[in-house]
């Protein structure tokens, strides 16, 4: 199953289906971003206390997984976002 496929299965299948993936990736969202704030706010006060010994001790690499972090977050908010519009086009067409 190509990934166009299964998206249109996520989005537009049976509304049930569809509303269940939505509540997944709203909490699968939510996670990792309340993960992602108290993280990046402990990396950036240990940064900040330690300079560039901090960032050489792996502040810098922390820095880098972060925003990987926050890049797998706009996903699961897209992915969110992409089921409510497919459970609202439902309604709308009829």
């Amino acid at each position: 199953m190509g990934a166009r496929r299964l998206l249109d299965v996520v989005f537009n299948g049976p509304w049930p289906f569809t509303f269940l993936m939505m509540g997944v990736f709203g909490g699968l969202f939510a996670v990792v971003t309340a993960d992602l704030a108290t993280t990046v706010h402990a990396n950036l006060a240990f940064v900040l206390e330690n300079g560039a010994w901090g960032l050489m001790q792996g502040g810098a690499l922390q820095m880098l997984h972060l925003a990987a972090l926050g890049y797998l977050s706009l996903a699961f908010y897209v992915a969110f976002k992409g089921c409510l519009y497919g459970l609202l086009g439902r309604f709308q067409k009829h």
